[in-house]
Parts: C-alpha cells; sequence; structure tokens
C-alpha cells in the first residue's frame, strides 16, 4: 500500500481527495490537509510566500504519519522545493509535473492559468524547469480560483475558447489546465476541442501527478538530497518543525 497526501496550499477547504477515489485501490490510498494559516487562494507570489511555512509543517506532519509521498496541489509548486529538503519521501508539484508530461505529448504546450498576473510565474517556471522552449504560450482564463465554481458552463466554455486559441494561434500540441481547481474537465474539453477540428491532449494536472507521486514511492525513487540537502539545524523561532530530513 502506497499512501500519497495532498497538500492544498490554501486556507480554503478544496476539496481533492474525494473526487480522486477511483484511482484508490488495495495499493494506493489518498489523504489530504490544508493549511490552518495562509491565503484562501494561491493567485501571486504574495500568495505563495505566505503559503509556504504551512506547506512546510503539513509536509513534515505527513511524512512523520506515513505516508510515501507528497503532491503539492497547485499549478505554481510553491514551497516546492523547500518542501523537498525538509523531508526524504517524494514531493510533486502540479505545475512541474504537467509540463513534463506535455513537453512528452507534444512539440509544444500551452497554460491556462487563473488571472492575467499569473502569465508571467508560469513563463518563469517553465524556464526554470528547462522547458522554455516547449511553451506555446500561457493564456489565462481571467476566472478567480474563488469564482471558478460560480458558473461552471462559463468557466467551460472559457477554458475551451482559450485552448482554441492557444492551439490555432499558438502552435500548442498539448494544453495544461492551469488551476488544480480546472478538475474534471479535461476529457470534455478534449471533445469540444475536437467538434472544433484539434485532437489535442488536455492534462488535468492533479490526477497525473498522484498516479507519478505512487509511482515513485513503488520504485523506491525519490529527490536528490544532493540537489535538495536538508536545510541545517537551528531554532526557527514560531514553527514547530520536528524530525526534518
Amino acid at each position: 500500500m502506497v499512501t500519497v497526501h495532498l497538500i492544498v496550499p490554501t486556507t480554503t477547504e478544496f476539496e481533492f481527495a474525494t473526487g480522486l477515489r477511483h484511482l484508490e485501490g488495495p495499493d494506493l490510498k489518498i489523504t489530504q490537509s490544508h493549511l490552518a494559516h495562509g491565503p484562501a487562494s494561491v493567485e501571486s507570489e504574495y500568495d505563495e510566500l505566505f503559503s509556504g511555512p504551512g506547506i512546510i509543517e503539513n509536509a513534515i506532519r505527513a511524512q512523520n504519519d506515513g505516508a510515501d509521498a507528497i503532491v503539492i496541489v497547485c499549478l505554481g509548486d510553491p514551497a516546492l522545493h523547500a518542501a523537498r529538503e525538509a523531508v526524504t519521501i517524494p514531493v510533486l508539484g502540479l505545475g512541474e509535473t504537467a509540463m513534463h508530461y506535455a513537453a512528452m505529448l507534444g512539440h509544444r504546450f500551452s497554460i491556462l492559468p487563473t488571472l492575467e498576473r499569473r502569465k508571467v510565474a508560469y513563463e518563469s517556471k517553465a524556464r526554470q524547469y528547462g522547458l522554455e522552449s516547449k511553451l506555446a504560450s500561457v493564456r489565462p482564463t481571467n476566472i478567480a480560483v474563488l469564482d471558478i465554481e460560480d458558473d461552471q458552463m462559463v468557466t467551460f466554455e472559457t477554458l475551451v475558447d482559450c485552448a482554441a486559441a492557444a492551439v490555432s494561434q499558438d502552435g500548442a500540441d498539448v494544453i495544461v489546465l492551469g488551476c488544480g481547481c480546472f478538475q474534471d474537465m479535461d476529457r470534455m474539453m478534449e471533445d469540444a476541442l475536437k467538434q472544433r477540428g484539434f485532437s489535442v491532449p488536455v492534462i488535468d494536472s492533479t490526477p497525473l501527478t498522484v498516479l507519478t507521486a505512487a509511482a515513485l514511492a513503488r520504485t523506491r525513487l525519490s529527490h536528490s538530497k544532493r540537489a535538495y540537502p536538508d536545510p541545517p539545524k537551528k531554532t526557527m523561532t514560531g514553527y514547530h518543525l520536528s524530525n526534518r530530513g
């Protein structure tokens, strides 16, 4: 049995584990936690910074509780490298995982995030992950995270329009949904895009990243401690970080 723990880096209790129960079985269990302190949603570097301490605390707690791998449920991958320093089990972010898969599934990919202000952040991430040449475009939907559920039909139609423009105008072969809350729309989007003459894969990053994390745990692979060494042992005033690394 492999346990993959989801860290939702917000105080809003977005529910992801329930929607992934179909992935569970005798060999996979999915657990989830949220932040006690931090942003209601992650839509800026400011939000990412304030989500960091809670992500680290939850990662350490998950490892201590017996989790075999961790997934940070945000395309911006907040505190991803810091979490890898803090624990020894695999830690994956949705953004890095989805971008690398997208690069394998086509020549170029486009990301559809929430707000316009996130465009530069995802371009920077693609560059950091060595995938800048594979990035066709970042096309924001201009739908705030906390508004995604307000009208799912409007959200869906906006995503399809952005995806069609990314394919026809930007040369994308693969579409990456740029927020974990754009969940369960991938296959419907593929059908809608086919009706417009575009046969391209659409990546819903959460289930893909969960299964990738489970595969790493099963094969006993984790991040290199040469690349992500344990942080120096020192007092961290105001935080209770035990059993790091």
